[in-house]
């Protein structure tokens, strides 16, 4: 879904390679799934808000990963997103969410969160293990610091932050992600023992709205600093504690970091 209009900087565009020194800029995307038209007014809404909250760390001479954390706890706030709020839910019913952010030269450090339930906003769980490892290991043994943390150790770390935390694992569960879920379970119920292994669930939803993808955001500071980062509730019906690819860096030659 392209960007609204009324969601570009006030920067004049450029063609340049290059970022000119005192510039900031916002990108964000809402998910690359199937998306209802009926809801592209919720969908330009909430990336309005995302590249708002961006702008404003930006301009406030903050740091570009900062303005990243923002824009997508926007989306994730938002409950037509698969991230944070409103996710999808595993076989079980449950939400479990994956994050992760990576900032490039001079900073060039990544973290992420993986499978996490408790964590209020995901993509503050993995900026924050992001700083700890950027910090290098630390200075009461030494150990190397996490780039990932998943599960109940990273919502036991994040609470140990002081990153606020649901006190209900069930507040990011909507009635739309129930119903979705309801809907999936049925399909599911409904695969014969000669379709098992063959049935593709995508392949039999009639509604554009269904299923939904990983959001993400991309900002460049004054200093010229990138940042990028992902959120995403994962598949739908996933196995309870699976780590989402929102949690693996990938590098150019297809191999993976974590």
């Amino acid at each position: 879904m392209d960007l609204p209009k009324n969601t570009k900087t006030d920067e004049p565009s450029t063609n340049d390679t290059t970022v000119p020194r005192g510039r900031c800029y916002v990108a964000v995307h809402i998910g690359a799934g199937y998306h209802s038209t009926k809801r592209a007014k919720e969908y330009r809404t909430a990336m309005k808000a995302a590249c708002a909250a961006a702008m404003r760390i930006l301009r406030s001479q903050q740091d570009a990963s900062d303005a990243v954390e923002a824009a997508i706890m926007e989306l994730e706030n938002a409950p037509v997103t698969n991230a944070g709020v409103g996710s999808n839910l595993n076989r079980l019913g449950q939400v479990e969410c994956d994050a992760a952010i990576m900032t490039a030269a001079p900073q060039d450090a990544f973290g992420a969160v993986g499978c996490v339930s408790a964590i209020r906003n995901p993509i503050q769980g993995a900026n924050a293990v992001r700083k700890a490892y950027a910090q290098g290991p630390d200075t009461v043994i030494g150990l190397v610091p996490p780039m990932l943390l998943a599960g109940w150790g990273a919502d036991t770390w994040a609470r140990e932050q002081g990153i606020q935390m649901d006190q209900n694992n069930r507040c990011k569960i909507t009635e739309d992600s129930l119903a979705r879920y309801a809907d999936y379970m049925d399909r599911m119920a409904s695969v014969t023992p000669t379709e098992q292994g063959k049935a593709n669930l995508v392949a039999t939803c009639d509604s554009e709205d269904l299923l939904m993808d990983t959001v993400g955001a991309v900002c460049i500071d004054a200093r010229g600093n990138i940042a990028s980062g992902v959120s995403s509730g994962g598949i739908a019906l996933k196995i309870p504690g699976r780590v989402g690819e929102a949690s693996i860096m990938i590098k150019q030659d297809g191999s993976t970091d974590v």
